[in-house]
């Protein structure tokens, strides 16, 4: 089955919210260069990150304190490793 051919395949099974947004998406894709698209799919992948993150149950606590996790691996902080 060609690209085009799945693409097709996808479409017909859309619901009219899903093809609206297809429709939108595609309009903007047709301008993109692949340098864009890339970084597109970068800033996509942020965004939900971002948002993944948003919706954790713990999102607001403080974590481990960089000193406490620094000697669980056993690296020492304000040390120069030239030296």
């Amino acid at each position: 089955m060609s690209l085009r051919e799945q693409c097709y395949n996808v479409i017909d099974h859309m619901n009219e919210t899903q093809l609206k947004q297809c429709v939108l998406f595609l309009k903007d894709l047709q301008h993109l260069d692949e340098y864009d698209l890339e970084e597109v799919l970068d800033d996509a992948f942020c965004i939900a990150l971002a948002e993944r993150h948003g919706q954790r149950s713990d999102k607001d606590d403080p974590g481990i304190p960089i000193e406490d996790l620094a000697e669980e691996l056993g690296i020492v902080l304000g040390e120069d490793d030239e030296n």
